[in-house]
């Protein structure tokens, strides 16, 4: 028997007092034990909306992600799951490519199978899941808007999936409470910023007042009882690497000090993100706050390495151990395995994307220096991507060449490249976190 079942058995045999007993002093449970399985941003896409014809060709040329292998991708991480066996699921947000309605209750079928033999599934939204104005399908040449979905859909469509195990949800945001077995509560909290239509996403993420206070009064509540508390959330909020907050201030929720400070002062000592699709793992302590928070980042499933983490909980310590999917049922091409196939499609699709990003401000690159560059830089996002990166001497010589040039510009590059291949401590991928000497 799981130790989940295990201790939801305790609970209904009396053995260990509710949590929100007070009567009697703060409750006392039993250290929680409890095996999960963490993956993110699946950007899953329904295949009925069009995978072939130049409109999907158009899209996915200025996109890193393996779109059209999405369904496939879904379907190995159903039989992952079945195969780990996990006691619960979390997914950091981002199911879906950009909300289509459609897609959603695909996805949703999905994490129905993952369901079996009494798992549990937690998600939160993601910048792309929710009145999104990129929900289209393709024919053709033809690029056709569809419809995405609005807060509202989001709760009830997953309402299998967390929000109908709530023990609290924050009524101006999609977070919630849940008890992931005794003496261990999930915050899953939700930082998105969308409106009341499609096009009002945003991808920068943050929390308003009344949510903080929300989130605040919960942990409060978890400290009074000696409940341990983790979270969730699609944006970061410790940097990942030296001034991302000034790069990619969109992978950040808004003000992370205040709200690291929020988690960490308030007893929730690691926190699982997702968006950037970097498998990273960082330890920060946020300005104001006496103790340090982990931000546990897991990748991708749709970018290579197309990861997932597995990890055991034992009270205050978090073993934490990386698995890949590699292999999917899906035509390569010609490519020697998938692993191969996903690691080329990254470094075409991140070449790209680095070429039209510093040929803007603040880089200002000129088109031929953006040639020489863009590879380099996508050799360390990818680097990035995979965690526990280490910087050869050829990358040191080539971050020397940009800093001698004596241009403002290039000399930003150099500084970009060597914060991307700077891997911040703690490890990325395989190791034990220990939350109580934080």
């Amino acid at each position: 028997m799981s130790n989940i079942r295990l201790c939801r058995l305790i609970c209904l045999c009396g053995l260990v007092a509710p949590a929100c007993d007070s009567s009697h002093g703060p409750s006392v449970f039993p250290t929680p034990t409890v095996k999960l399985m963490v993956f993110s941003d699946p950007h899953y896409y329904d295949p009925s909306l069009g995978t072939s014809g130049a409109a999907f060709d158009n899209y996915v040329a200025h996109d890193r992600k393996l779109i059209a292998e999405s369904d496939a991708v879904m379907r190995a991480l159903v039989s992952a799951v079945n195969a780990e066996n996990p006691d619960v699921v979390l997914i950091p947000g981002d199911l879906t490519k950009d909300g289509e309605q459609i897609s959603h209750s695909s996805a949703a079928s999905y994490l129905g199978q993952m369901k079996a033999q009494g798992r549990r599934i937690f998600v939160v939204p993601g910048n792309h899941d929710i009145q999104n104005a990129g929900a289209a399908s393709y024919s053709g040449d033809t690029t056709t808007p569809v419809s995405s979905i609005a807060p509202a859909d989001f709760a009830t469509i997953y309402q299998d999936f967390g929000f109908g195990d709530a023990i609290s949800h924050d009524a101006d945001s999609l977070s919630y409470v849940a008890e992931l077995v005794p003496g261990l509560w999930l915050l899953a909290l939700d930082s998105c910023i969308y409106g009341p239509k499609p096009g009002d996403s945003q991808s920068a993420g943050r929390f308003l007042a009344t949510t903080q206070a929300w989130i605040k009064a919960w942990l409060d509540k978890a400290k009074a009882s000696q409940i341990r508390v983790i979270g969730m959330m699609h944006h970061g909020v410790i940097e990942h690497f030296a001034d991302q907050a000034l790069v990619f201030p969109e992978y950040l929720v808004n003000d992370r000090d205040t709200i690291g400070e929020l988690f960490s002062d308030g007893g929730m000592g690691a926190v699982f993100t997702g968006h950037f699709h970097a498998n990273d793992i960082t330890q920060g302590t946020p300005t104001g706050a006496s103790r340090s928070l982990f931000d546990i980042e897991t990748g991708s499933a749709v970018t290579y390495p197309c990861p997932y983490r597995i990890v055991d909980v034992a009270g205050d310590t978090l073993t934490i151990t990386t698995q890949h999917i590699t292999s999917i049922d899906y035509d390569l091409q010609g490519a020697a395995d998938f692993p191969t196939y996903a690691h080329d499609k990254l470094l075409a699709g991140l070449d790209q994307y680095i070429a039209s990003l510093i040929t803007v401000p603040p880089y200002s690159i000129s088109a031929d220096q953006a040639q020489q560059i863009s590879p380099w830089m996508a050799e360390g996002l990818l680097a990035h991507y995979v965690g526990d990166e280490f910087m050869s001497s050829d990358t040191q010589a080539n971050i020397q060449t940009l800093r001698s040039t004596g241009d403002i510009h290039t000399a930003l590059a150099a500084t970009m490249l060597q914060s991307i291949w700077t891997d911040l401590p703690p490890p990325d991928n395989n190791l034990t976190l220990h939350l109580a000497t934080r």
